[in-house]
């Protein structure tokens, strides 16, 4: 027996058509501003959209192309579903793109350093089961310019593999695709799997710089990659501050997205969304809370209902605390409880804090025995004929508790029954005589391991001197301004 979920759904049908025309409205009347290349508004052009300096309009001609596109994927993927999750284990990613650290000795915040993002690949690394979704930390001991560059060649000078980093401009894009040749062998094994994103963001509302295109652009050319874009919309800000006008916008500005990705390469890139919410208090962007909970979900919801398929919630166990702590850990296992109640199998943002903009070592140490309580709340209650344990009861019940001493409870506890490594669950007198809390117990288990973490980089010596000499000549290319 496995615990099973099924995704929730939190808007019906009728409610879902409503947003769905409400956006199709949006989309005809509101135009897109995008400062396009020559290559990147001929493409838009020749498929039937009016392109005027930087205002693009989607005639009616063309959103009859994108939306029967659109009916196709439905019916090639079925009506949209909520998905059906049953067992599954959890994968989880240390991620984020922080300026900041946290500081173990000094439980301070410092501008994040080359160093940092060193010492954290090989932390990484001792966690086998622990993937990365980004860098956690762009260094700020570095050109402003090649800073992305920095953080790419650190993780391959650092980690048992590439892991994955965004490129910030079209001019270090070639140096991202010589670092992983290097690691790879081949520019032709770049192009086939490149670890690094090079994608085109959204400004919303309805906005796409000339920095973003190029980037998209750039990688489509070098890489022969179709061209990729997304959007991160803040409702109260972006977007309106109902959850259910952030939905529409979003959905609009998806339908965007899919007129320029079939455009330029006849492809649909379905939903690009990833709504978050403003906090009208501090007057900064969040990631988690009941509102952005509701908002991701419903955003996976629509783009189920246009697009066809299941969906599923996201996952993103996120906080605003600046320290590890309380508010950290009730955000986070709040967040990520939600997650895997909505199906979420999925999680990032491991070892960050203040909606990722800081990277911690310590909470990174607490986030992983969080998701060690999940991974065992997923396996669920294996029943078999050696675990239901009929002969051993009859056997031991009456000699008394016994059980402890058996060959079952050998080899099965471990499996069974969860062992928490730095929550305390000794007798209230034993902790008194020596009294710790799971901060501090996470504080020196992340001590220990970034003084003892091997550097696991598989570079030669050669490769070595290869990489920082490409790094060189990014920083040639931008100058030597840095941010410390």
């Amino acid at each position: 027996m496995y615990l099973s979920f099924r995704t929730m759904q939190v808007l019906n049908e009728q409610e879902m058509e409503q947003i769905w025309q409400a956006a199709l409205h949006v989309w005809d009347q509101v135009p897109l501003r995008a400062q396009g290349t020559e290559e990147f508004n001929e493409a838009l052009l020749d498929f039937g959209c009016q392109v005027d300096d930087e205002q693009i309009r989607f005639p009616k001609a063309v959103q009859e192309q994108v939306r029967a596109r659109i009916a196709q994927s439905r019916e090639e993927h079925g009506p949209g579903r909520p998905a059906e999750v049953a067992g599954e284990k959890l994968v989880y990613a240390a991620s984020g793109q922080a300026l900041n650290c946290h500081d173990i000795e000094t439980d301070t915040l410092r501008p994040a350093t080359t160093q940092d993002l060193a010492d954290w690949s090989r932390l990484c690394d001792c966690f086998p089961n622990l993937q990365r979704a980004h860098p956690t930390f762009i260094p700020q001991d570095v050109p402003n310019g090649s800073c992305d560059v920095h953080a790419f060649a650190t993780i391959l000078l650092n980690s048992s593999r590439p892991w994955q980093v965004s490129v910030y401009s079209a001019e270090m894009l070639p140096f991202f695709i010589e670092l992983q040749a290097i690691y790879d062998g081949s520019v032709d094994k770049v192009r086939e799997k490149p670890v690094f994103a090079a994608k085109c963001w959204v400004n919303s509302p309805f906005m796409v710089t000339r920095e973003n295109i190029e980037i998209g652009m750039k990688a489509r050319e070098l890489l022969d990659q179709p061209f990729t874009i997304s959007t991160m919309p803040v409702a109260g800000v972006a977007t309106p501050t109902t959850l259910a006008g952030a939905l529409t916008q979003n959905l609009a500005e998806v339908l965007a997205c899919n007129t320029i990705t079939l455009a330029l390469d006849d492809r649909l890139v379905g939903n690009c969304a990833g709504p978050l919410v403003f906090d009208m208090r501090t007057g900064v962007h969040t990631e988690m809370g009941p509102d952005c909970q509701l908002l991701r979900l419903a955003s996976a919801q629509m783009a189920a209902y246009v697009f066809g398929g299941e969906y599923r919630a996201v996952g993103w166990p996120s906080t605003g605390a600046k320290l590890p702590g309380a508010q950290s850990m009730m955000e986070k296992a709040l967040d990520a409880m939600w997650g895997i109640c909505a199906g979420a199998r999925s999680f990032g943002a491991l070892g960050t804090l203040a909606f990722t903009d800081i990277g911690s070592p310590v909470q990174l140490m607490l986030d992983l025995e969080m998701m060690s309580q999940f991974d065992r709340l997923l396996a669920g209650i294996v029943v078999d004929e050696d675990r239901i344990a009929e002969e051993l009861i009859v056997e031991v019940a009456p000699t008394g508790a016994h059980f402890l001493e058996t060959d079952h409870t050998l080899k099965y506890f471990r499996e069974e029954l969860w062992s928490p490594e730095l929550m305390d669950r000794r007798l209230a007198m034993a902790w008194a005589q020596d009294p710790s809390t799971m901060l501090e117990n996470a504080r020196a288990k992340a001590r220990k391991l970034l003084a003892e973490a091997e550097n696991k980089s598989s570079l030669t010596d050669g490769q070595r001197a290869e990489v920082k000499r490409i790094v060189a000549e990014a920083d040639a290319l931008v100058g030597a301004t840095t941010r410390m």
